[in-house]
């Protein structure tokens, strides 16, 4: 009986060490998490004035992906939205190009997803860099702050 016991014990702990060893040697699910439609925002605090990027991901499909780029700022208040963006995907990676609603500014860019997050970088045609969306050619990570896919406009 007690061989049993220390047997018993034994093969506990030898199943225990190996659901330890596989749960650190397993790639963790969340890196390979899938892009998420909805609300994703960057928030900047300033001197003078608070200002947002967001970008409002409404469908996400295997070689496309539907979303607009938005920006704000409280002082003075200045508020800018691109028409509905239709952009190219090739993995976690999307290439589009996009028009501000209203401004008429003009400018390409390129997406990443990335966990909970996406990467964005665009840049104006020449003569647009001075319209809201461009971001000058530096990269921004917006986080996800809502299952929400509504547009502005």
């Amino acid at each position: 009986m007690r061989k049993l016991r220390e047997r018993t014990r034994h093969a506990r702990r030898i199943l225990l060490t190996a659901f330890l060893l596989a749960a650190l040697i397993i790639p963790s699910t969340a890196a390979f998490a899938a892009p998420r439609t909805g609300t994703y925002e960057k928030h900047f605090v300033g001197a003078g004035a608070d200002s947002y990027r967001t970008v409002v991901i409404k469908k996400i499909k295997k070689k496309k992906v539907i979303f607009q780029i938005q920006y704000a700022r409280s002082y003075p208040f200045r508020e800018s939205w691109t028409e509905k963006i239709k952009g190219t995907r090739k993995g976690n990676k999307v290439t589009f190009s996009y028009r501000e609603a209203g401004w008429g500014f003009t400018g390409t860019g390129v997406m990443k997803f990335k966990n909970n997050a996406v990467k964005i970088k665009t840049t104006g045609t020449p003569g647009s860099d001075y319209g809201f969306i461009s971001t000058s050619g530096m990269t921004f990570k917006l986080k996800r702050v809502s299952s929400s896919k509504k547009f502005a406009g």
